[in-house]
């Protein structure tokens, strides 16, 4: 069995831009945003097959958000 290497980001915040880093989220990485009247909660699931490449995965996430919140 081969190794997986696995972490969460979650980000809590008003729903508009909530929703508008949910819609960020590439298709091939497992999210949910839970909405809860004007709040938010983004929960992004991240799994790799090494650590280096989890490193990458989430960098480029953290990029790709840094411009909306």
């Amino acid at each position: 069995m081969a190794e997986s290497f696995t972490t969460t980001l979650e980000w809590n915040g008003s729903a508009e831009i909530g929703q508008r880093l949910a819609s960020l989220v590439p298709g091939d990485v497992k999210s949910e945003l839970v909405l809860s009247e004007e709040m938010a909660t983004l929960i992004v699931y991240i799994t790799a097959d090494s650590l280096e490449q989890l490193r990458e995965s989430v960098d480029f996430l953290l990029a790709l958000f840094s411009d909306q919140d």
